[in-house]
């Protein structure tokens, strides 16, 4: 019978079957990734499609402007919830930008909900102001036309052109008169609308001095800092500073940053960075799941907010952020009770964000040191691997006994000559490798069974690189010094930033100004703060 615990090395690219030197690939490891990035102020960029609101964010959205409609969040929150919004599938993950067929249909099933919640003879009044319910038909027709105007622009987050009253007085109908059926219809078709649904930017000032690239108007600034920070609409102070043009000052700008940043909101989008930027979403299912998502996301947040520091102190850190009796029992320590210091490993025992469950637990009943290798490899030193030889075999052995999982995984991976050795050897297993002082739970070990574990490796951080690491310690601490960990976190957060992957050519700029940022100051806050300064916040890169 085959072991389970070996399954996922198929998804890998191993094959048990020695290749021809032909057949050899990426026999040079993977693409290393700049730990700089070259700036050209001139290069001329291509346009970019139009950007979708994440589901995430246009659920914030929908609940916050009903909020903002109803002047309350009790009674807009239980609307919400009525109109079936939670039941709006997510994104499958941050730069997910298909649309499917549910998209379509929920997101309309939502805005006629709303439609027909918000304009009810009971909240009319609210939504649409006073004049629409005091039975006086000489102020109707303006009353309309001054609805369309309010609850347009904060839907679709600009004022409305005269062509867009127009358009939305064709929906009310013919009739001047105030009509609940007809305010909702209009309801309806703005939460509908592409330009809520989507980032529209209709700015059309050119910039002198790159080619393809338009300057933003104040509202769409404000949407774009709005949505950077906290996944929804622009607040009143936010849109007040889009409506008087002070937005564009400097001074203005960065003041109204400051405010986003210090907002709890901010806190819960970063969260959604790191938890991209690790690929919690990608953890196995077990027991200790979400404690252990939750600790990483803790401690990030804890060097962030709390004690703002840089991924040095992330990656060196031996305090425990363990809130769950069940992992701190695991860990051999006092649960965190996440308001005092938290309690602190061992000197050497934990070094780090990399020996905490998040990282270290397989699901499965051996450890998984190709996918701790593939992770680090992908994730936080954001190189690119081959793909997996389209001759991977479909079934493996079953490991042999007396042997300890690396032993196994060298035996079926490092065979010199085979499609497998050249990647995994040196690039792949020795990062995995440093972390078998742990078991498939996160347990601390020094043995196997019987055997002894072996942490000892050359994980060549850069590929001419052979420095040799004993253990997760001396790994971190290359990985620091190479500056790769900033490069990768400064691209991740480029991606989350403007939805999109990096151009180097093209955005180098950007990617430098935010890795100079993190590691010249050290502080992963400082970062955040810097994107949303960036020249490319106030451009766009799509054809009017």
């Amino acid at each position: 019978m085959r072991s389970p615990a070996y399954a996922w090395l198929l998804l890998l690219g191993c094959s048990q079957q020695a290749q021809p030197s032909s057949m050899l690939v990426d026999v040079d490891g993977p693409q290393p990734s700049p730990v700089t990035f070259s700036c050209d102020e001139t290069a001329g960029a291509e346009p970019e499609g139009l950007r979708r609101l994440t589901m995430t964010q246009y659920k914030n959205t929908v609940r916050d402007l009903t909020r903002w409609a109803l002047g309350g969040a009790l009674e807009a929150d239980v609307i919400v919830t009525l109109a079936g919004l939670d039941a709006v599938p997510l994104d499958r993950g941050r730069l997910d930008q298909a649309l499917e067929q549910i998209h379509v249909d929920e997101t309309f099933r939502v805005a006629t909900a709303l439609g027909s919640a918000l304009s009810a003879p009971e909240r009319l009044g609210s939504v649409a102001g006073p004049c629409a319910v005091d039975q006086n038909a000489t102020n109707d027709d303006a009353c309309i036309g001054d609805f369309i105007n309010r609850f347009g622009a904060r839907a679709l987050r600009r004022p409305l052109d005269a062509e867009d009253v127009t358009f939305y007085r064709v929906v009310y109908g013919g009739s001047s008169t105030a009509t609940p059926a007809a305010f909702g219809d209009v309801i309806t078709v703005m939460l509908s609308s592409p330009e809520l649904l989507y980032f529209v930017e209709h700015g059309v000032a050119q910039l002198a001095d790159k080619r393809g690239r338009y300057a933003l108007s104040a509202h769409e600034l404000a949407a774009r800092l709005s949505y950077h920070f906290w996944q929804t609409l622009p607040d009143d102070a936010l849109w007040q500073a889009a409506d008087d043009g002070s937005l564009l000052e400097p001074a203005v700008l960065e003041r109204e940053v400051d405010r986003l940043l210090a907002d709890p909101r901010a806190r819960a989008t970063m969260a959604e960075l790191f938890g991209d930027w690790l690929g919690l979403d990608d953890l196995p299912s077990s027991e200790l799941r979400e404690h252990a998502i939750d600790e990483a996301l803790d401690m990030l947040a804890y060097y962030t907010w709390t004690n703002p520091a840089g991924v040095a102190a992330l990656f060196t850190s031996e305090l425990s952020f363990a809130r769950s009796a069940e992992l701190a029992q695991l860990y051999g320590i006092e649960p965190w009770d996440g308001v005092a210091t938290p309690p602190s490993f061992a000197s050497d025992e934990r070094p780090g964000l990399l020996t905490r469950a998040w990282f270290l637990a397989s699901g499965a009943l051996s450890t998984r040191p190709i996918q701790r290798g593939v992770r680090i490899r992908r994730k936080l030193l954001c190189d690119d691997l081959a793909p997996p030889p389209a001759n991977v075999a479909a079934m493996l052995p079953s490991p042999a006994a007396g042997k300890t999982t690396r032993q196994a995984i060298e035996e079926l991976t490092e065979q010199p000559g085979t499609s497998c050795a050249a990647c995994h050897a040196s690039f792949i297993n020795p990062l995995g490798f440093a972390f078998e002082g742990f078991d498939a739970l996160g347990r601390a070990r020094s043995e196997q069974g019987a055997l002894a574990v072996d942490t000892h490796t050359v994980p060549r951080i850069t590929p001419s690189d052979e420095r040799a690491s004993s253990g997760p310690a001396e790994l971190t601490a290359l990985m620091i010094e190479s500056g790769k960990l900033e490069a990768c976190l400064a691209r991740s957060y480029f991606r989350f930033t403007f939805g999109r992957i990096e151009d180097v050519a093209v955005d180098g700029c950007a990617l430098e100004r935010l890795r100079a940022r993190l590691a010249d100051t050290g502080r992963i806050r400082d970062m955040l703060r810097e994107a949303a300064l960036l020249p490319e916040m106030r451009e766009r890169r799509i054809e009017p």
